[in-house]
């Protein structure tokens, strides 16, 4: 009980804190307990050390950014998301995703591609084009 307290909180300070330069002493501080405890407790709940699964929630985010704003450059959103752009944060979006961030960007962009605008021309009752190149002749 008391270690997923530890947890709750911890998680609800990252949420909030994500993009902020955060250390695993920070980290730990937070939830008054010592780094190597902190470590000890990812390994028990998550299975993973702190710092990847705060890797993964950054680039969780940074996925929802880029799906929301696929115009901005991604320097922008890795900032916003608490991220370098380093090649580590790089490959593991292609492990978690399966693409690179700039193929989800790409994807993204298609997706959210302003429609064509119709000519005036195609909007035209039938015939009504004929008609009027006639006129012009």
């Amino acid at each position: 009980p008391a270690d997923a307290a530890v947890m709750q909180a911890l998680a609800v300070y990252v949420a909030e804190n994500y993009a902020s330069d955060l250390r695993m002493p920070d980290l730990a501080a937070h939830v008054h307990v010592s780094v190597r405890t902190l470590q000890n407790l990812f390994h028990s709940h998550c299975g993973e050390p702190p710092l990847k699964a705060l890797r993964r929630f950054r680039l969780h985010q940074l996925h929802g950014l880029v799906m929301d704003r696929p115009w901005t450059p991604l320097r922008e959103l890795y900032r916003q998301s608490g991220l370098t752009g380093s090649v580590a944060d790089r490959d593991f979006f292609l492990e978690i995703y399966g693409l690179t961030i700039r193929e989800h960007q790409e994807g993204s962009r298609v997706k959210t591609a302003s429609p064509a605008v119709p000519s005036v021309l195609t909007e035209l009752p039938k015939g009504e084009l004929r008609h009027m190149l006639q006129l012009a002749a």
